[in-house]
């Protein structure tokens, strides 16, 4: 007689910010937790962002492609996937901004968002020539790599098509050194319009409130990056 299985697991629904697509999702299980709770002691970013992929997957029964998924998109999904898994509250371990007395207070993670707003995603490098952007899938992020490789694959990652008067080039037919020279041959300027882009996209984030237990100061803290809701 073989052991049963425990637990009928219930499914919830949420939209992915960046398409407002509905997709069904269930809470993770112990053997997905162990896994976390092992990345997140190795203290590794690329193991922490392969663990929260493959939980995201299984969450999802395979049926979001995670190849689409923007960096918020991932986050966002994991966040809510984590609230219904061990729970709605997080609590942190915060600095007073005036006397750094750290602080313990908690979030409630239904109550995080990610506003997505219309922007423009056509950006004129000249007269001649424009860019088409979209939002980088979270996998042009490489964990532990220098910052100017990041911000360059950040920024590659988001350029969709490249205008060159009537001519439209597809970027996915390109390699990436011939996206790269195109990059380095841009002024300052020019690199930055679309660096502006990266800059403003969409992001997980929560703002807490809380009076330092120390020295009394009122603190309004923007709280983002996928651990800090892990």
């Amino acid at each position: 007689m073989s052991l049963p299985l425990l637990n009928e697991v219930p499914n919830y629904e949420l939209k992915i910010p960046s398409t407002g697509k509905k997709i069904k999702y269930r809470p993770y299980l112990v053997k997905e937790e162990k896994v976390l709770l092992m990345a997140n002691e190795s203290k590794d970013e690329a193991q922490i962002i392969l663990a929260i992929t493959d939980t995201v997957r299984a969450c999802t029964n395979n049926k979001v492609p995670l190849e689409t998924l923007t960096t918020f998109d991932l986050e966002y999904l994991f966040i809510k996937i984590r609230a219904k898994s061990v729970g709605e509250k997080v609590e942190l371990s915060l600095p007073c901004e005036e006397c750094q007395h750290r602080n313990i207070t908690s979030i409630n993670l239904d109550e995080v968002v990610c506003p997505v707003v219309d922007t423009e995603t056509t950006v004129k490098i000249n007269d001649t020539v424009s860019v088409e952007l979209q939002y980088p899938s979270y996998h042009e992020l490489e964990p532990n790599e220098d910052e100017t490789e990041a911000v360059f694959n950040i920024v590659t990652g988001c350029i969709k098509a490249v205008y060159n008067g009537d001519e439209r080039i597809d970027i996915q037919d390109e390699p990436k050194e011939t996206i790269r020279r195109f990059l380095e041959s841009m002024t300052s300027k020019q690199f930055g319009l679309i660096a502006d882009f990266v800059k403003n996209m969409p992001k997980v984030t929560h703002y807490i409130n809380f009076d330092c237990t120390e020295c009394g100061e009122h603190n309004e803290i923007e709280v983002k990056g996928i651990q800090n809701f892990f």
